[in-house]
């Protein structure tokens, strides 16, 4: 027996069981849709560029700091993904190794702890790096 949520949101409806709108109602929506909108609170759209799929139909994987220096260190030490997944199991006994896989292969993104856990399995760390203030 599959198990049921205690409280669910999702209202199912035919079409039939959906009152029409009333003349009033379709009054005010086109009464509102002549005024002025404010749009002050919408962020201008950025400029951006679309992903290309490789000859495959596959999206080209995420750029990632920390994926690249991960795997970086991971070919370094000439690890295989099992052995790492094994290494970073010491530090968060959940992880998966598939999650581990994909992330390496730029498939997948992974929760902090997975993350930290990854790290400390490659021995490295996040420092941030001191900015240049600007001369006056």
């Amino acid at each position: 027996m599959p198990k049921q949520s205690a409280t669910s949101n999702t209202v199912r409806l035919s079409a039939n069981a959906v009152p029409p709108s009333t003349k009033g109602d379709l009054a005010r929506l086109r009464e509102a849709a002549k005024g002025r909108i404010d749009t002050s609170e919408i962020p201008e759209a950025q400029s951006f560029e679309h992903l290309e799929r490789d000859a495959n139909g596959s999206l080209p994987s995420r750029k990632s700091i920390i994926r690249d220096a991960v795997a970086k260190e991971v070919k370094r030490r000439h690890l295989t993904v099992y052995r790492f997944w094994k290494l970073a199991r010491a530090f968060s006994p959940s992880l998966s190794q598939s999650a581990v896989h994909e992330f390496l292969k730029g498939q997948r993104q992974l929760e902090l702890q997975s993350i930290e856990a990854l790290l400390a399995a490659a021995q490295l760390r996040v420092v941030s790096r001191p900015t240049r203030s600007r001369a006056k």
